[in-house]
């Protein structure tokens, strides 16, 4: 999945390493785990990681080295935020590695194109949804559980295609055919699973909606 198997440069491999490290390094300098002081929010984290996990195991291979996945990570920043969703998703990155036996060189990009990447457009989208639609249910609904993680997975995957592209050459031969259809289905997949987990989370969960004041979109009244 994601570069794991994909030939890289030393320089990127290498490159890919030291950046992920200083992603890492960032979040957790911001005192994230602070988030996880209930035990059943620690637990919600820890099996959203391994939920991910498995959807990162189930993939769909296009012709030479593309690959399309679930991604998970909107999800997991309108939970958590952007810090502990780069942190869960650089342990399903290196789960992922360890589940397919992978070598090391690719893990780091993976993770910077697969975890990395969506986490940082999915916080940008969630500001933007704080500042600019209604503050309401409906629209936390719409906005973080089914309008993010449709931007956020045809970003990725047409990201993924160029790195591609780029690393083999610069070919446009090594375009699968009908990937534009495949991508369309991953993101009507991938919009169904955020979506429903959203609406269901924020409904009957809405203390697991750590980003939040629960009272600014009425999820439930104050957290206790």
């Amino acid at each position: 999945m994601g570069f794991l198997y994909t030939p890289l440069p030393f320089w990127i491999a290498v490159g890919g390493w030291i950046v992920a490290a200083g992603l890492i390094a960032l979040a957790l300098w911001r005192s994230p785990f602070r988030r996880l002081q209930d035990s059943t929010l620690q637990h919600v984290w820890l099996a959203i990681i391994v939920a991910i996990s498995v959807l990162w195991a189930t993939n769909a291979w296009l012709e030479d080295g593309t690959v399309l996945h679930l991604l998970g990570a909107t999800l997991v920043v309108t939970l958590f935020d952007w810090e502990l969703a780069l942190v869960a998703m650089a342990v399903v990155a290196m789960l992922a590695a360890m589940v397919f036996d992978a070598p090391w060189d690719g893990v780091a990009f993976t993770f910077l194109v697969f975890g990395a990447f969506p986490v940082g457009i999915s916080a940008l989208l969630q500001r933007a949804i704080i500042a600019w639609l209604p503050r309401n249910l409906l629209m936390f609904i719409v906005g973080q559980g089914f309008l993010s993680p449709a931007i956020v997975v045809v970003a990725v995957a047409y990201l993924a295609l160029g790195t591609h592209i780029a690393l083999t050459g610069r070919s446009a031969l090594v375009i699968p055919a009908g990937y534009a259809f495949s991508v369309f289905l991953l993101a009507s997949g991938e919009v169904w699973f955020t979506g429903m987990a959203t609406a269901l989370i924020a409904v009957y969960r809405p203390a697991w909606v750590t980003t939040y004041d629960v009272r600014r979109y009425r999820l439930g009244g104050p957290r206790t």
